[in-house]
């Protein structure tokens, strides 16, 4: 009896161990689908249907795509290239790439997306960008203020000043392509310590706010200004939906 109970507890033991490196054997599978971002599970075909317009993206292996965008019936196609940001379903646009409503474009003019998985297995969709930072360091300080001052852009070949003034008023020079733009408009500090500018603002793209954007700065204010540039919420996160089948 007591050789029977060794051999059972043995057993037993061998079984726990069994299930414990099969569990790791499917985990370890599942990590390598789930991590799994080539430019074979990104491509194939992803339809966007929202705020009134559709739009129809095909991403190929080679990093080409295409693109038809339907906006209240005027048609556009394009063509142009994608790449990868990141290891994690980053995904970046060329400038070819059709805006749809609610999409927000980076500091550089460029469309940025997020693939999306099925329980990290099955590609499923694209989620483009609503935001992008823009970022400004105080290099002029106003003495006994705390906020207000001149302060300098950090994208690289687009010069920026923004100098915000004691009477929450705000001054700004943007130079993008050579083009200088200037713009006067107003600032408001929220009880969060964090700064709204007026719709005079301008973008690092060398352009005004439009009628669905805003600006403000995030993580509040001191020697670095991190201003978001955001899309109205109302309008949704503009997502392309992956046709999983041909049929």
């Amino acid at each position: 009896m007591r050789n029977f109970g060794r051999a059972r507890g043995f057993f037993g033991l061998l079984s726990v161990l069994g299930v414990l490196i099969v569990g790791w054997l499917c985990f370890g599978l599942w990590y390598s689908a789930a991590s799994d971002y080539s430019d074979g599970v990104v491509s194939g075909t992803y339809h966007l249907a929202q705020n009134g317009e559709t739009s129809i993206l095909i991403l190929k292996p080679d990093h080409s795509f295409q693109q038809v965008l339907n906006h209240s019936g005027k048609v556009q196609h394009a063509e142009g290239t994608w790449r990868h940001v990141s290891s994690f379903g980053g995904i970046a646009f060329s400038k070819e790439f059709l805006v749809v409503t609610g999409q927000e474009l980076g500091a550089n003019g460029l469309a940025y997306g997020n693939l999306n998985k099925l329980f990290g297995l099955v590609s499923t969709s694209i989620t483009l960008s609503t935001y992008d930072i823009e970022w400004y360091g105080k290099v002029v300080s106003v003495a006994g203020e705390t906020v207000s001052g001149t302060y300098a852009g950090d994208e690289e070949g687009v010069p920026a000043t923004l100098t915000l003034k004691p009477d929450h008023t705000f001054d700004q020079t943007v130079t993008h392509g050579g083009i200088a733009k200037h713009a006067q408009g107003s600032w408001t500090l929220s009880q969060a310590g964090d700064i709204a500018f007026s719709k005079s603002f301008i973008k690092t793209t060398g352009e005004l706010l439009r009628e669905d954007e805003m600006a403000n700065t995030v993580g509040g204010t001191g020697s670095n200004l991190q201003i978001q540039i955001a899309v109205t919420p109302k309008l949704g996160v503009p997502t392309f939906r992956k046709r999983l089948f041909t049929w």
